[in-house]
C-alpha cells in the first residue's frame, strides 16, 4: 500500500492513508460491524468477548482461526487507529499495557 505523508512547516504530520503495516490484507469495505455482518443462521463468530484478558498474540491466533475470513490487527495499548473505512476482513485488537486484550474484538 502506498502511503502519503506531507509535512507542513509548522510541525505538524498529516497522513493520507492509514499506517497499516503491508503484512496484512487489503481492507475489505463493509456497512457492518460484529454480530450484525452474520448471515441468518450462520455460526462464524464476529464478535469475541471471551478474549477480554487473554494475550494480544494469543488472542489473534484464536480469532483467525475462528472466523478464517478476518485477520487480528494488533494494536499498541494506546489502541489508535487511523481514519479507516470499516474493514469486513480485520479485528482490530486493542491490548493494555500488558498485553492482555481490553476491548471485545469486532469484525469491523
Amino acid at each position: 500500500m502506498e502511503k502519503t505523508i506531507i509535512l507542513f512547516s509548522f510541525g505538524f504530520l498529516f497522513l493520507s492513508q492509514p499506517m497499516v503495516d503491508a503484512k496484512y490484507p487489503p481492507c475489505e469495505n463493509c456497512l457492518c460491524t460484529g454480530n450484525t455482518c452474520k448471515s441468518p443462521g450462520e455460526t462464524t463468530p464476529y464478535e469475541w468477548p471471551e478474549l477480554i484478558g487473554v494475550e494480544i498474540m494469543k488472542a489473534k491466533t484464536i480469532v483467525e482461526r475462528s472466523n478464517p475470513n478476518v485477520t487480528g490487527v494488533p494494536l499498541d495499548s494506546g489502541c489508535m487507529t487511523l481514519v479507516d473505512p470499516v474493514c469486513c476482513n480485520r479485528v482490530w485488537l486493542c491490548p493494555d499495557k500488558k498485553g492482555l486484550i481490553k476491548v471485545k474484538p469486532v469484525v469491523g
